[in-house]
């Protein structure tokens, strides 16, 4: 399948590239020798209307080569006479012929982007609001879980990728949304916050766009729960989850806040099926993922709450009224042996409530605050094209001085008697979290409590790994879990693909132009170069992840393959436009000495090529297998 995926995606490239030189020689009245896809010994051989059509062993490209088409070769006069050589043709019709196949690369795919979202884009991500993150702009404008987005400054939205384009494209500016909300059109004025992306660091690409902190699919019904509440009396913790209200199932948070303000309106007792959070020690990297997959599987209980009538800061019934609200702070598994383990000895369960005493929304907004000094970095310009152990020891001094995080522990009754024991002088302190207890204003009462407030002192560090581009490690994520998002219909799905071609096409061609730039520049370094092996490589795993990624990366390679033939590079596409301009331009051809002399610098220039990217596969391929 390997060598399967690969043919799939560097054949139709290299036929399409060939076929837009054979076509075009054909309607410029050039006669077409032969069509080759392929080099070295030929594996099918026909021929048809006087040319040779051949699929030879090696599939690594092709050619096209028609009748007085060798730019190496002393012009012969009697060919050159011949209203079907390519010489006799004029100078536009010849580059028309020569331009022919980085076109046809440009237009495959337009075809693949345009043809693949009517497939693919069928049924689409609805523009209703699964999860609004608390306290963030969307929140404090007014949107709440559930509600639908119908237009943003008056264009209409019917996706959720509409509702994110059109508010990217508006940070900081005052903006109207028009939402449904329980069948009821209503409308409001919001500021979307301005964010820093950074899409390519090394290629400069860092975009300010906007961002109002919402998402598509819904948070599971997994809770923060403040100390002293009527949610915390009844024996609710954070990082808890419930299963079921009154034995009907209730898994999303949004549902459970609705049946919560039914109660309490009521008056009327519920009881909640809780999924008690599992807590433990940190745990490799390898073991992440599982212990997130299982971190509600310890056991489940019944839990009796009785919400009286109270009502939230607001003065409306809420779950909030109870003491529950979004455990978006609240941490999840814990990477043993980072910077979120050994400096701050998070655990599970625990929350965190500030970072230098910025009260923290969610585990995005506190990414936010411990990397703003590492993006400052990877987004300055004088970063580009720093050799990466500079750009890493740039990246160590910005994030130099620790962050304090304001952390929330809950005491469980599996820690009790060991406090207990360390508080009586009976054990030492092993732990961050026992020397915080011991050092408490008055530890016998903050035990007695439930729950230790503490402040952990944090600094990221910045790993390398084995594509030698650096990136930020904590080492501790949220306990949150999402339901699947609202998919409907596309409702306007030939619209939809042509501004998917548009805007992934402009991606591609930005990213490719901007790429080959950095490589001239030294900004991006001759190591990131991939030959065969890698596309191979690629292609394997995109053709694995499903086609989308499969025919994405064929694009992506597509418009590499363009514009890196209209290079002017001797011996390729771009190399010969050169001379025709100049043919144009002086009224005569190009020298033969000189059109050789250029043949063998580009063919050294393409064997050096060759062996530098052969060299990275190489490596790249034991990397692979050793890791």
């Amino acid at each position: 399948m390997f060598l399967l995926h690969f043919l799939l995606l560097l054949v139709p490239l290299v036929l399409f590239h060939e076929f837009g030189h054979f076509i075009v020689a054909r309607w410029m009245g050039v006669r077409v020798l032969s069509f080759s896809i392929g080099f070295g010994p030929t594996v099918l051989r026909w021929v048809r209307g006087g040319t040779e059509y051949a699929v030879r062993l090696l599939p690594l490209g092709g050619f096209v080569r028609m009748l007085g088409d060798d730019p190496s070769a002393p012009i012969d006069q009697e060919i050159s006479q011949d209203p079907e050589a390519f010489t006799s043709k004029p100078v536009w019709r010849r580059s028309l012929i020569v331009a022919a196949g980085p076109i046809a690369n440009f237009i495959l795919p337009l075809f693949i982007l345009f043809f693949g979202a009517l497939f693919f884009d069928g049924r689409v991500v609805s523009s209703r609001l699964g999860t609004v993150m608390p306290e963030g702009p969307a929140a404090q404008a007014g949107l709440k879980t559930g509600d639908r987005v119908l237009s943003v400054a008056g264009e209409p939205v019917l996706t959720f990728e509409d509702l994110r384009r059109a508010i990217a494209a508006r940070p900081g500016q005052p903006t109207k949304i028009e939402y449904e909300r329980d069948g009821q059109k209503l409308a409001l004025t919001l500021t979307p916050a301005a964010h820093r992306q950074v899409r390519l660091a090394e290629l400069g690409l860092v975009d300010t766009v906007g961002r109002i902190e919402v998402r598509p699919d819904a948070q599971t019904s997994v809770m923060a729960v403040a100390p002293g509440s009527a949610a915390w009396l009844a024996g609710l913790r954070s990082g808890d989850q419930v299963m079921a209200v009154n034995g009907v199932k209730s898994v999303r948070l949004y549902e459970l806040d609705r049946v919560l303000a039914k109660a309490l309106v009521r008056g009327q007792p519920l009881t909640l099926t809780v999924a008690r959070m599992r807590r433990g020690a940190p745990v490799p990297r390898p073991q992440l993922q599982a212990a997130f997959d299982h971190q509600h599987e310890a056991k489940t209980v019944e839990i009796k709450l009785d919400p009286g009538t109270q009502r939230d800061a607001r003065g409306v019934n809420s779950a909030e009224a109870l003491g529950i609200t979004p455990a978006q702070l609240v941490v999840g598994p814990v990477e043993k042996g980072s910077p979120a383990d050994t400096q701050t000895g998070l655990t599970p369960g625990d929350e965190i409530l500030a970072v230098d005493a910025v009260p923290a929304r969610s585990f995005l907004h506190l990414f936010d605050l411990l990397s703003q000094p590492y993006d400052d970095v990877r987004s300055d310009p004088a970063s580009q094209g720093l050799p990466v152990e500079e750009l890493v020891a740039r990246m160590r001094k910005a994030l130099g001085r620790p962050h304090m995080l304001t952390v929330r522990h809950v005491f469980q009754p599996e820690e009790g008697q060991r406090l207990a024991d360390l508080l009586a002088g009976k054990r030492k302190t092993e732990t961050l979290l026992d020397k915080a207890l011991v050092a408490a204003a008055d530890p016998q009462a903050t035990l007695a409590r439930g729950y230790l407030d503490r402040i952990a002192p944090l600094t990221l560090s910045v790993t390398v790994g084995k594509d030698e581009r650096p990136s930020l490690l904590f080492g501790a994520s949220g306990v949150v879990d999402y339901e699947d998002p609202e998919i409907i219909d596309n409702p306007e799905i030939f619209g939809h693909a042509i501004h998917q071609t548009r805007e992934k096409m402009g991606e591609a061609l930005e990213v490719t132009v901007l790429t080959v730039a950095g490589l001239l520049r030294g900004h991006v370094p001759v190591k990131e170069v991939g030959g065969p092996i890698f596309m191979a490589q690629l292609a394997s795993r995109t053709a694995d992840l499903g086609w989308r990624y499969f025919f994405e990366l064929m694009v992506w390679l597509s418009v590499n393959l363009a514009i890196l033939n209209l290079l002017p590079i001797p011996l390729v596409d771009g190399g010969h436009l050169l001379f025709l301009a100049i043919e144009a331009v002086k009224r005569q051809p190009v020298s033969l000495r000189t059109r050789q002399i250029a043949a063998y610098v580009g063919m050294s220039f393409l064997g050096l090529l060759f062996v530098v990217v052969m060299k990275n596969d190489v490596q790249r391929l034991i990397a692979s297998l050793t890791d």
